[in-house]
């Protein structure tokens, strides 16, 4: 089979089809593979999903062209054709096939393979090149069962209300807060979000996405209650807040031992919108690949722990220029 060149230019290149996948830089014609804002830039042409488009164009002003493929809905460039594909990530997030006449080339994007509230797990997709996320991509990484870290994170929004104070869960504006929203669904919590969390959720209700009441944390008039904010917000929001209060970070560094002194708050919750390590590797071994390329993350350990499952893996990062076959 000819060689087949993929490259790394601040994302994911691919210079036979002049396609560049998630770059952090605006490149003549991309996918952007879901809305998180590191994953975005205002590129003259960009594929996205419908949803992708829809929290793009509601949280920044100036965006580019923005070209909606629906999953499943192949569109053919000059040479190659590309297909979405459930990633589980966030709403709207999407893994990228691109077929050439050299085979076909699997591009993850940011992938959770478990159930979750607001977007469908990964599909699986068969591919003779994986170019796979390893955000998590070391087994400590290995989170446990998702429903028993709901519940410690209920009894513990419980105990705190029990105490005289307000629980705020921390968690990013999309996706996560999403999340937890959803994860409260049952528990006759009053809900407070954030004003940012609070706009892009009013989107995800606008695409079919079902949540428990909620509101602004700003027409909080007492009472008790459970508030999601978005990490960066914590300073100001809570300088502001009249009563006691705790906080609790809901990320998939909770792993590490030491992420609760670090970010000096009061509880720390494994749930994440990413892939555990394990969720990774088995991945990989369904996708099939005849080669494994890693990125963005732990690339290099993860690579390694999947030559050890006999997987022929490497970071893409290693080499200026690799042939995927």
């Amino acid at each position: 089979m000819t060689p087949y060149p993929i490259l790394w230019d601040s994302g994911v290149y691919l210079p036979e089809q002049r396609l560049w996948l998630d770059p952090a830089k605006p490149r003549p014609r991309a996918v952007i593979s879901h809305a998180h804002s590191d994953h975005v830039a205002s590129h003259p042409l960009a594929f996205v999903t419908p949803a992708t488009k829809r929290l793009i164009t509601h949280r920044r002003a100036s965006t580019g062209l923005l070209h909606e493929i629906p999953y499943g809905e192949p569109i053919d460039l000059e040479e190659a054709r590309i297909t979405f594909y459930s990633a589980g990530h966030v709403l709207g997030s999407a893994q990228t096939l691109v077929e050439t006449s050299y085979g076909k080339v699997l591009y993850t994007g940011d992938l959770k393979t478990r159930n979750g509230f607001t977007s469908a797990p990964a599909e699986v997709v068969r591919a003779d090149v994986l170019v796979l996320e390893s955000t998590f991509g070391k087994p400590r990484y290995t989170f446990p069962d998702s429903q028993e870290v709901v519940a410690a994170m209920v009894a513990w929004c419980r105990s705190t209300i029990a105490a005289g104070a307000t629980p705020f869960l921390l968690g990013y504006s999309l996706g996560k807060g999403q999340e937890i929203l959803s994860a409260l669904a049952a528990e006759g919590f009053a809900i407070f979000l954030h004003q940012s969390l609070f706009g892009v959720t009013e989107v995800y209700r606008e695409l079919g996405c079902a949540f428990p009441p909620y509101r602004p944390v700003g027409d909080w008039d007492g009472g008790e209650t459970v508030v999601i904010i978005p990490p960066g917000a914590r300073h100001k929001t809570l300088s502001r807040w009249p009563g006691e209060y705790r906080t609790a970070a809901l990320t998939g560094w909770a792993m590490d031992a030491s992420l609760k002194t670090r970010l000096g708050v009061d509880a720390v919750f494994p749930i994440s919108d990413h892939a555990d390590f394990e969720e990774l590797c088995c991945y990989a071994e369904k996708v099939g690949a005849a080669i494994t390329y890693t990125v963005l993350g732990f690339d290099e350990e993860l690579a390694m722990h999947l030559r050890r499952r006999l997987i022929r893996a490497k970071p893409l990062r290693a080499a200026d220029q690799l042939s995927l076959f």
